[in-house]
């Protein structure tokens, strides 16, 4: 089953729906539930479901419980800390996209995922919370493994901590210099939180800067796979919004959400036992023929009802105008700068995995104009 979900869910996910909504995993210990209800009941109940997992191994990779572990008021103390960091972010956004772009143009060609839409977000999130987008980018592709770690390689795990235990000089600066970042906010007005309730959670937050150009690359993907909509787009740079948030319902590169029971419960006629591992696949959710209308179509016109891409309840994500703005941007930019954009003939989509799901290379190339003097 594992091997199947992580070369293409999608299929696999269809066929549960129907006949087995409910699924124990054996390989990663976990309940895989996939209706639409059920996983809205798995991120909503907050009685029967808890986000606390204290087995996870990002515990102890991030040094403690991310913001994504904790309830109760060390959640909402952390969440209303940084709670507006994350609205308006235009601004960040396109000089690092145009910059980025302007250095790509001259070549014809280039792998976006890791030359584009990657870089983008990182640095976009990296300005955000005053921290360097190497560093950034290097922490957050460790943690990426990590999430996939199903086998728990303690090897792996080991190697991800030493590279994230060089935080010290980023929180001691920003302790000294109080400006205006997020950083500076999840250390409190005075400075006065601990460096154990911020870095955990400062560190789990460079797996999330990777996901906003993992889904610009999803809706270029998308868009490719639908060329009149491509063209609409390219058209009508408006638009690019609403291909977004498609492409956050089509294909959600954040797949699977995990809770824990904090009792005996019963989800779609099946029992579940207390302290049970539950992977609530938004993504299958998210296709749910229940609730979407050809939900295998990537359509930019649907009025689609509330998908369940930045997950729901108290603990969906913080920060969905940031990441729906660096996609929408760094699209836009793309656009704007290589209108002629297209895959290479021998292209063709490779996306792999089903808890994380970055959409792979996307080897594409464009014309280049050269002027004449």
């Amino acid at each position: 089953m594992l091997t199947e979900l992580e070369a293409d869910p999608y299929p696999a996910y269809a066929r549960l729906r129907k006949e087995n909504p409910v699924l124990w995993l054996p390989d990663v210990r976990q309940w895989l539930v996939t209706r639409w209800r059920d996983v809205h009941t798995v991120l909503t109940d907050r009685d029967r479901f808890t986000t606390d997992q204290p087995e996870s191994p990002m515990v102890d990779v991030c040094g403690g419980k991310p913001l994504l572990f904790r309830e109760g008021e060390s959640h909402r103390d952390l969440r209303t800390a940084i709670g507006d960091d994350f609205r308006s972010v235009d601004a960040i956004v396109r000089p690092i996209a145009t910059r980025i772009a302007a250095d790509l143009v001259p070549f014809g060609r280039a792998e976006l995922s890791a030359d584009y839409f990657e870089p983008v977000g990182v640095a976009a999130f990296a300005a955000l919370l005053g921290v360097e987008s190497g560093v950034w980018a290097e922490w957050g592709n460790v943690l990426v493994a990590v999430a996939n770690n199903f086998g728990r390689d303690r090897t792996l795990n080991a190697t991800a901590a030493a590279v994230l235990a060089h935080d010290a000089p980023i929180v001691r600066r920003l302790r000294e210099l109080s400006d205006d970042s997020v950083i500076s906010h999840l250390l409190g007005p005075d400075g006065s939180r601990p460096d154990s309730d911020v870095l955990p959670v400062l560190k789990h937050l460079a797996l999330s800067a990777l996901e906003p150009g993992w889904l610009a690359g999803w809706t270029l993907l998308a868009l490719w796979s639908t060329p009149d909509q491509f063209t609409q787009v390219r058209n009508d740079p408006a638009s690019a919004g609403s291909a977004v948030a498609e492409a956050l319902r089509w294909s959600s590169p954040v797949g699977v959400l995990g809770r824990r029971t904090t009792r005996a419960v019963t989800l779609a006629g099946q029992d579940i036992p207390a302290e049970a591992m539950i992977a609530a696949a938004v993504a299958s959710a998210n296709r749910d023929e229940e609730v979407f209308p050809e939900p295998d179509r990537f359509d930019i016109h649907r009025d689609a009802p509330e998908h369940l891409g930045f997950g729901a309840g108290v603990h969906h994500c913080p920060a969905p105008p940031f990441v729906l703005s660096v996609a929408r941007t760094a699209l836009d930019v793309l656009l704007e700068r290589m209108p002629s954009v297209r895959p290479t003939p021998a292209w063709r989509p490779v996306p792999h995995g089903w808890k994380l799901r970055p959409p792979g290379p996307l080897d594409a190339v464009w014309d280049v104009v050269t002027s004449r003097g």
